[in-house]
């Protein structure tokens, strides 16, 4: 078995386990890394991605945000929570480019993501006057618009 297929086969155990799993895509050069989930479909919820952390972070905000919808319910495209992190606000914008989430793709067929969006060292979010980071540093894979519900 390729590395590919043994990589699919544990994710597929772990979901199989856990109801879900969190799956990491490495950056380089050209591409930042980005993190997403496989399996919360299964709970009836978009499954979560988030783009430009290193995977040890972004499985952090990834943990947290399941574990705030198991408590407060699913996230919508357009809510904007301070409970994920102590360092400021996380927004969640429709994923229209799923493309790259290959393992969800394969696993699930059809499904719908939320891309969790973190602001820069002013709290700014991509979309706001102001915002200090380059765009490859954080890559949208949906409309960047301002969240109208904070929660």
């Amino acid at each position: 078995m390729d590395p590919g297929e043994r990589a699919f086969a544990e994710l597929r155990r772990m979901v199989d386990a856990h109801g879900w799993a969190i799956r990491h895509v490495l950056g380089n050069s050209s591409a930042a890394p980005f993190s997403y989930t496989v399996g919360l479909t299964a709970k009836g919820w978009d499954e979560l991605l988030i783009t430009g952390l290193p995977a040890e972070v972004a499985d952090v905000f990834i943990r947290n945000a399941v574990d705030e919808q198991d408590s407060s319910g699913a996230f919508r495209a357009g809510d904007r929570t301070e409970a994920l992190t102590e360092s400021g606000s996380v927004a969640f914008i429709r994923v229209e480019d799923r493309s790259g989430l290959t393992a969800a793709g394969r696993m699930l067929g059809d499904f719908e993501a939320l891309q969790m969006v973190w602001p820069d060292s002013n709290d700014n979010f991509p979309w706001d006057i102001g915002y200090r980071n380059p765009p490859t540093a954080q890559p949208l894979l949906g409309p960047a618009s301002r969240p109208d519900r904070a929660l």
